[in-house]
């Protein structure tokens, strides 16, 4: 923090975790031609959205960045420029990298079960001779799933 003695500063937002609350009181305090003192970009947010929503917020505010370890100053118009490029190749590279996770994710998903039998259980059911807890039970399905798919039949023989 020497860089920070040197310089004439009015109030001093410290954190050690980026993108929490001292960030947003910094952001909420600045006024249009204050200049925010940051030592690394990765102090503006924990993740590309919020470095993103943070670089949108002093831009509204027409605040400039100075950005130490970067050595980025947005007080010109190459500083500027050069914020914007980081903010769209951020916006570029986070959504192939939600899109990456997302396919992960359904990779690692799975798919319902099919309950042929279902039907067979709905009857006993409507016949008093099982409850719904006991058919849950025997099927390995919760409550909920079951009222879904007593549903989902119900619509199919509807259409037919």
């Amino acid at each position: 923090m020497k860089f920070l003695d040197s310089l004439n500063i009015d109030r001093r937002f410290h954190e050690k975790n980026a993108g929490s609350l001292e960030l947003n009181a910094m952001i909420d305090y600045a006024r249009a031609g204050d200049i925010i003192f940051i030592y690394s970009i990765e102090m503006m947010g924990k993740n590309i959205k919020q470095i993103i929503r943070f670089i949108m917020q002093i831009q509204e505010k027409n605040v400039s960045l100075f950005i130490k370890k970067e050595k980025l100053d947005t007080s010109n118009q190459f500083g500027k420029h050069t914020l914007n490029v980081i903010s769209a190749l951020g916006a570029v590279f986070g959504t192939s990298d939600s899109m990456e996770r997302e396919e992960i994710a359904n990779e690692k998903g799975r798919l319902p079960r099919e309950l042929a039998e279902l039907s067979e259980y709905v009857k006993l059911v409507e016949n008093r001779e099982m409850t719904v807890t006991e058919v849950c039970k025997k099927l390995k399905i919760g409550r909920t799933t079951y009222y879904r798919r007593c549903k989902t039949l119900e619509n199919e023989i509807e259409n037919n």
